[in-house]
C-alpha cells in the first residue's frame, strides 16, 4: 500500500498520498476513538512543553527512513479538512505501530496521546527534514517564508508557494499539497492559515506583524488555538491573554524583525539582529503604527447632521414631549409692538427654527395655536441661546471634514506601504500622473444639463518607471491598491473626450486629468532616482505627496457637502435632494464589520461591541466605551486599549527590549533553544512549573497531579546543554516531563533531573528531618524581623536591602516557628539550588542552607554533602518481588528496595528489621531505612551478582558449591535465621566468588533467648528449609567427574 514513507525522502513517493484505499477497520477501533485526540498545532512530540532533542528526532527519521514503517495515506474525500484527516490516518493500525516503535525505541511514556503525538513528528519531520538537518529563520522544508516575492502579498499566496514547493519536493500530490503546507505551518508560523484575513493585511506590513505578535501569544498558551479563529477573534483574544514578558519580546521582536528585512531595514539573509540594530527598526515601525492608527482613528469621525443636533437638543430640552411635534408646522412668527401687533406669514416647526438657528429681532415672538406645542418654555430657551446649534454644528462639521481628509491620505499612503516591492518603487520613483472620474446622468432633452449621479471616491495613478507603464486604482474605502493595467491605452496622451470619456445608456463617466499641484516645482509628478537601499518609512515625501493628492480628489470643502450635511428646512426653498452627495457621504467612512459570535473568557453575545476596518485594525465599536467598561469590570481587565486614547485592540507600540534575564544570549548566538516560529523551547514548560506552583505557592495543581500519577515534582533537568526547569513525574524509577495543561506526562525520560518541590497522594512533601534548619536549636543565630521590613522576597528566597549590601532569608520551621538570618554568600549549585551561608555578628557560623520553597530552608550537611532525595536518585528497575520493587541508583553504586506503601507517617516494623539484619550481617551502614513522602525505602550498597533462581542447572562450578553454606553459617554466627530461604533471595558472584544473602528477616537474638519455646520453633523451621534450599543448590552445581 504506497502512503506516508519516509525511505529516500527525496525520491520516494509523495509523503502525502492521495491514491490509496482507507486502511482496514482495527478490531480495537472503538478503543482506538476512546480517547478523543488533541492535535494542536499537528507539532504532536516536536510541540511538547520539553519538545524532542536532536538524537530524538535522527532516531524518528531513521525509524521513518524504513519500508515498514510506511503510514497508509487517505482517499481524496477524507482530505476535506485537516482534523478528519489526521484523526483517520493516526488511528489506522499502521500508524500506531509506526508510533508504538518510535515509542518504545524513545523509552516514552506509555500512553495512546503519545503514540499519536509521534507519529505526529513523524509527519513533520518527513515533510520538512531541513528543519532538522539545518534550521533556518522563516524556512519551512527548505522553502523561504519570507523571500522578497512574498512582500505584500496575502497569506493565500505564500501558502500556494509552500503548496507547490512540496509537490515539487515529492512529499505531497497536487490533491495534498495544500493540507500538507497547513500540517506545516500550523506548528511553524500559525499567522498564515488565520481565517478572514483582510486584504490589506499582507506579506510584511505593519497589521501583518501585529497579527504575527498576537498569533504568537495565543500560539504559547495553547498551541493549535489560532487554527480556528478569525483575524479579528485573534487579535481580541491576544489582547486580554496574560502572557510572560520574555515570550512576548520573542514574538515581538521575531516579527519585527522580519517587517525590519521586508521593508529594508535589515539585510536578508544576515545573522540574528543585535539590540543595536533592532533599535532604528523599532522606532520606524512605531512611527508608522502611529500614522496608521491615527488615520483609522480620523476616520471613524462622523460627518455631522443639522438635523441630528438640532432633534437632540430638542429632546433634552422636552423630555416629556411628542418627538412628532417637533417637526409639526404650528409655530408662527409675531411681532409683539404694543397696540399695533403683527403675524409673519409662514409656518414652521420647532425642528425648522433650531436648525436654521435665525435671531429674533425686538419684540419678535414664537406663538402656537396647538396647545401640544410647549410654546413659551420653547420661546424663552430659544431666546437665551440654548436651543440653537447652527454654529456648533459648523465647528464640528470643519472639524470632521479635516479629519476625514487626513485619514483618507493617511489611509492611501498606508496602502502604498503595503504593496510588493516592484509595485511600491513605482510610486516612489516612476513618473506620475493622476486621473479623476465622475459619472452624470443625462436629461432626457437637449436643454436640461447634465446632473453629478456619483461623485468619484478612487483615484487612479499611472507610473512610468524604466520605461515600464503600470495603472494603479486607489481606493481608500475598500482599503485596497489594484493594478488595472487595462486602462493604460486610456491613460495615454492626447487626453481626448474619446478617451476619457464613455456612456452606458444615460449614464455618463468623465474622467479628468487631475494635477492639482502642478505649478509647484521642481515637479512633483517628475520621475526621481531610486537609491541602492531603500527604508520603508525613511523617506516618505512622494508617498505624503501621492496622499495629499488624493485627498485633494475627494474634494471635501465644498457648498454640495455641507448643503447635505445641514438638511433642508422650510425656510430654505423646496429643492431635490443629491442622492450622489448623499451616497458620496457614505462612502467617505470606509466600511467597517462588526465581529460576530467572538467569545473568549468570561465575555460572550456581544459583552464587547467589536469593529472590524478596512484596514485590519479591530476597535470598539462607536459608544460602546462604557459598556466595554462594564463588561471590563467584572474580570476583563488586561486591554490595555481601555486606558489609551485610541480603542484599538490587538496593537500596541513595541517598547525597548530588555534583557531577557540571559535569553539574549539564547536568542543570538543559536544555542537551539528558539525554534523556527521565534518561541523559546522551554517557555512553555516553564510556564507549566509556575501553573504547577500555583498562586502564592499553594502547589495545588502538583498535588491534585500527585493524586492522579503518584510521585509529582517540579524541580530541573538538563538540555542541549541547558538547565531548564519542568514539571515531572516518577514512572518506573524515572522521571517523565508532566504537561501541566493536559495533566499528563510525555516523552522520554528526563536527563538529570533534580526534584525541587514534590507532591505524592495530595501531600506536599518536606524537607527530611535530619537536614532541617530547627529555628528552636538555631535560635542563637537569629536577628530581628525588623531587618526585612518593608522588603520583598526575590527570585531566589532572598531579602536584599535597598542598597544591596545586606541580605536575609526568613525561615518558618516544621513547627510553625519563623525566624530571620542574615546569609552571605549567596549562590547556585550545578542543579540550581540556591545555597547560603549564615552569618552572625559579622562572622561565618558554619551553617549552610538551601532553599527549598517561598520561605522555607533546610540544612546542608557539610560532609557528603546533602543526600539525594529517594524519588530524585531512582535509576532502572532491577528487579521485582512480592515484598516490592528493586531500582538502581543513578551513579550505580546503590539499590533502593521499595516496599510500595502509601500515606505511611512512620516507618513499618518488617523494612526496620531487615535494615537491621542487613547492616548486622554485611557491616553498620551498609543498609540506612527512609520514609520520604509517605513511601518507605531501604537504601542499601549495590551487590555483584545474578539471582540464584535466575541460574541454570548444572552450570555453576564445582568450588561454588561451599559458598551458600558459608552464607548460611555467616548469618547463624551473628544470630541471623533467615526466615524465607529461598533461592531467589540470594545471589552469585562470580566476580567476588560469594553467595550474597538479601532480603533478610530474622527475629532479633534476645527476642530468642528470652523465650524458648520460640527459639526452638524458629530453629527447627529453619534447619527444614535450610535442608531444601541446599537441595535446591546443589542441582545449579556442576555434578562432579
Amino acid at each position: 500500500m504506497t502512503g506516508i514513507t519516509s525511505a529516500r525522502l527525496h525520491v520516494a513517493p509523495p509523503l502525502l498520498s492521495d491514491h490509496v484505499q482507507p486502511p482496514p477497520a482495527a478490531d480495537n477501533a472503538g478503543d482506538q476513538q476512546a480517547e478523543p485526540l488533541r492535535l494542536g498545532d499537528f507539532g504532536g512530540a516536536l510541540s511538547w512543553p520539553v519538545p524532542l532533542g536532536k538524537a530524538e528526532r535522527s532516531l524518528i527519521i531513521s525509524l521513518m527512513q524504513e519500508a515498514s514503517a510506511a503510514v497508509p495515506g487517505l482517499p481524496e474525500a477524507d482530505w476535506s479538512t485537516r482534523s478528519d484527516a489526521l484523526g483517520k490516518l493516526l488511528n489506522s493500525p499502521k500508524a500506531q505501530a509506526l508510533g508504538q516503535a518510535i515509542q518504545t525505541k524513545l523509552g516514552g511514556f506509555p500512553g495512546h496521546s503519545s503514540v499519536s503525538d509521534y507519529v505526529l513528528a513523524a509527519l513533520q519531520l518527513g515533510l520538512d527534514p531541513e528543519s532538522h538537518e539545518n534550521p533556518t529563520a522563516n524556512s519551512v522544508a527548505g522553502f523561504d517564508l519570507a523571500q522578497a516575492a512574498h512582500s505584500g502579498n496575502p497569506a493565500s499566496a505564500v501558502i500556494d508557494g509552500l503548496s507547490r514547493h512540496l509537490i515539487e519536493k515529492g512529499r505531497a500530490t497536487p490533491t495534498t499539497a495544500n493540507l500538507a503546507a497547513s500540517l506545516l505551518l500550523a506548528r511553524t508560523a500559525p499567522e498564515f492559515l488565520v481565517k478572514d484575513i483582510p486584504p490589506s493585511v499582507t506579506y510584511g506590513s505593519i497589521t501583518w506583524a501585529q497579527l504575527a505578535i498576537a498569533t504568537a501569544r495565543l500560539e504559547a498558551d495553547s498551541p493549535g488555538q489560532t487554527l480556528t479563529m478569525s483575524y479579528a477573534q485573534v487579535l481580541a483574544s491576544a489582547e486580554v491573554l496574560s502572557g510572560d514578558d520574555a515570550g512576548l519580546q520573542l514574538a515581538q521582536r521575531k516579527a519585527l524583525a522580519d517587517w525590519g528585512v521586508v521593508n529594508g531595514w535589515l539585510d536578508r539573509g544576515a545573522a540574528v539582529p543585535t539590540d543595536t540594530q533592532m533599535e532604528p527598526v523599532r522606532t520606524a515601525y512605531n512611527n508608522q503604527l502611529r500614522a496608521l492608527t491615527a488615520a483609522s482613528e480620523a476616520l471613524q469621525v462622523a460627518i455631522p447632521g443639522r438635523r441630528e443636533m438640532a432633534l437632540a437638543a430638542l429632546q433634552e430640552a422636552f423630555p416629556t414631549t411628542d418627538a412628532r411635534l417637533f417637526e409639526a408646522k404650528a409655530l408662527q412668527k409675531v411681532w409683539l409692538n404694543p397696540g399695533r401687533p403683527g403675524a409673519f406669514p409662514g409656518l414652521y416647526s420647532m425642528l425648522d427654527i433650531v436648525m436654521e438657528g435665525g435671531t429674533l429681532g425686538d419684540r419678535e415672538h414664537w406663538t402656537s395655536r396647538d396647545t401640544r406645542i410647549p410654546a413659551a418654555r420653547f420661546c424663552q430657551l430659544y431666546e437665551t441661546g440654548k436651543l440653537k446649534v447652527a454654529a456648533a454644528f459648523n465647528a464640528q462639521y470643519e472639524q470632521a471634514i479635516t479629519s476625514l481628509e487626513a485619514g483618507h491620505a493617511g489611509l492611501a499612503k498606508y496602502l502604498i506601504s503595503t504593496l510588493p516591492p516592484q509595485d511600491r518603487a513605482n510610486f516612489e520613483y516612476g513618473e506620475l500622473a493622476f486621473f479623476h472620474t465622475n459619472q452624470y446622468s443625462m436629461a432626457m432633452d437637449f436643454f436640461t444639463p447634465q446632473a453629478l449621479h456619483s461623485r468619484g471616491h478612487t483615484l487612479h495613478v499611472k507610473t512610468i518607471r524604466g520605461g515600464e507603464v503600470n495603472v494603479y486604482e486607489l481606493d481608500t474605502r475598500n482599503a485596497t491598491v489594484r493594478k488595472q493595467n487595462y486602462l493604460i491605452s486610456r491613460y495615454t496622451p492626447p487626453y481626448t473626450a474619446q478617451k476619457l470619456e464613455s456612456r452606458n445608456a444615460n449614464i455618463v463617466s468623465k474622467t479628468v486629468v487631475f494635477n492639482p499641484f502642478g505649478s509647484e516645482q521642481p515637479d512633483p509628478n517628475a520621475a526621481r532616482p531610486q537609491p541602492a537601499v531603500r527604508r520603508q518609512g525613511e523617506d516618505d515625501s512622494r508617498s505624503d505627496y501621492i496622499a495629499k493628492v488624493f485627498a485633494k480628489s475627494l474634494d471635501l470643502h465644498t457648498d454640495d457637502l455641507l448643503a447635505e450635511a445641514r438638511g433642508v428646512t422650510a425656510y430654505e426653498e423646496i429643492r431635490a435632494t443629491n442622492a450622489a452627495i448623499g451616497e458620496f457621504f457614505l462612502n467617505l467612512i470606509p466600511l467597517r464589520s462588526a465581529i460576530v459570535n467572538f467569545s473568549r473568557g468570561n465575555y460572550t453575545e456581544g459583552a464587547v461591541d467589536l469593529v472590524l476596518d478596512v484596514v485590519g485594525l479591530v476597535s470598539m465599536g462607536a459608544g460602546k466605551a462604557a459598556q466595554a467598561g462594564k463588561a471590563f469590570s467584572k474580570g476583563i481587565t488586561t486591554i490595555s486599549g481601555l486606558a489609551r486614547a485610541a480603542r484599538f485592540i490587538g496593537v500596541s507600540l513595541i517598547e525597548a527590549f530588555n534583557p531577557l534575564s540571559g535569553l539574549g544570549d539564547l536568542v543570538v548566538g543559536g544555542a537551539g533553544l528558539i525554534n523556527s516560529g521565534g518561541r523559546l523551547l522551554f517557555s512553555k514548560s516553564l510556564a507549566g512549573v509556575n501553573k504547577l506552583r500555583g498562586a502564592n505557592a499553594s502547589y495545588d495543581l502538583l498535588k491534585a497531579a500527585s493524586k492522579q500519577h503518584g510521585v509529582t515534582a517540579t524541580g530541573t533537568f538538563k538540555m542541549a546543554g541547558q538547565t531548564a526547569e519542568s514539571g515531572a513525574v516518577l514512572h518506573n524509577g524515572q522521571w517523565y516531563a508532566f504537561d501541566a495543561d493536559k495533566m499528563q506526562p510525555y516523552g522520554s525520560p528526563l536527563e538529570a533531573f533534580v526534584a525541587r518541590t514534590r507532591a505524592v497522594n495530595g501531600v506536599i512533601a518536606t524537607p527530611l528531618p535530619a537536614y532541617e534548619l530547627s529555628n528552636t536549636l538555631h535560635g542563637t543565630y537569629k536577628v530581628a524581623d525588623a531587618n526585612i521590613t518593608g522588603l520583598s522576597r526575590n527570585s531566589q528566597g532572598v531579602y536584599v536591602a535597598a542598597d544591596g549590601h545586606l541580605s536575609h532569608i526568613r525561615h518558618t520551621d516544621s513547627t510553625g516557628q519563623t525566624a530571620v538570618y542574615e546569609v552571605r554568600q549567596v549562590s547556585r549549585t550545578e542543579d540550581g539550588a540556591v545555597q547560603a551561608h549564615v552569618y552572625y555578628n559579622n562572622r561565618q557560623t558554619g551553617l549552610l542552607v538551601e532553599h527549598v520553597q517561598g520561605d522555607q530552608w533546610q540544612r546542608v550537611i557539610a560532609r557528603g554533602g546533602n543526600r539525594p532525595s529517594v524519588a530524585s536518585d531512582l535509576g532502572p528497575k532491577i528487579g521485582q518481588g512480592g515484598e516490592g520493587i528493586v531500582y538502581e541508583s543513578l551513579d550505580g553504586n546503590s539499590v533502593y528496595k521499595d516496599f510500595g506503601t502509601k500515606n505511611r507517617t512512620v516507618l513499618p516494623d518488617y523494612v526496620t528489621a531487615e535494615t537491621r539484619c542487613l547492616n548486622t550481617y554485611y557491616g553498620e551502614g551498609f543498609a540506612v531505612a527512609i520514609l520520604e513522602e509517605g513511601r518507605s525505602y531501604i537504601k542499601m550498597k549495590k551487590l555483584d551478582g545474578v539471582c540464584l533462581e535466575d541460574v541454570p542447572k548444572r552450570s555453576l562450578p564445582m568450588q561454588a558449591r561451599v559458598l551458600l553454606d558459608e552464607a548460611l553459617a555467616g548469618m547463624e554466627a551473628k544470630g541471623i535465621y533467615h526466615n524465607d530461604l529461598q533461592l531467589k533471595n540470594f545471589l552469585y558472584s562470580a566476580r567476588d566468588n560469594k553467595v550474597y544473602p538479601v532480603d533478610i528477616q530474622s527475629l532479633p537474638p534476645e527476642v530468642l533467648a528470652d523465650d524458648v519455646f520460640l527459639r526452638d520453633m524458629t530453629l527447627t523451621d529453619y534447619q527444614r528449609h535450610k535442608t531444601k534450599l541446599q537441595h535446591e543448590f546443589d542441582e545449579l552445581v556442576l555434578a562432579a567427574g
